[in-house]
């Protein structure tokens, strides 16, 4: 395991980029979302990536929440996603994936 977790923000970016995601949403827990969003806008910090990056035993589990546009197919998006996150982590060979969860919150 590494002692360095990707940057979320470049995750974020990565999974912004396929087509057919208009949106990405906090992939936290609700409690943990509210919490971080108050303290980015008391702080006047950028706002917090929404990509979550939980480093475990077996490796590097992500987790996205996207929104899916109209016309694309969900599942297909999905797909893409899973693979944006893939290449984009080649650039970091200390991290193994354990999992890559894709979750959709809004289609159209």
């Amino acid at each position: 395991m590494s002692d360095v977790l990707p940057p979320a923000d470049l995750v974020d970016e990565a999974v912004l980029a396929v087509p057919g995601v208009d949106s990405l949403y906090s992939a936290a827990p609700l409690v943990t979302a509210v919490i971080t969003t108050a303290l980015d806008a008391l702080t006047s910090r950028p706002p917090s990536a929404s990509t979550v990056l939980v480093e475990e035993m077996s490796g590097l589990s992500i987790a996205v929440k996207i929104g899916v546009g109209e016309g694309y197919a969900a599942t297909e998006v999905c797909r893409q996603v899973h693979d944006a996150i893939t290449v984009h982590l080649r650039g970091y060979p200390e991290c193994e994936i354990a999992k890559i969860a894709v979750t959709v919150a809004r289609i159209g």
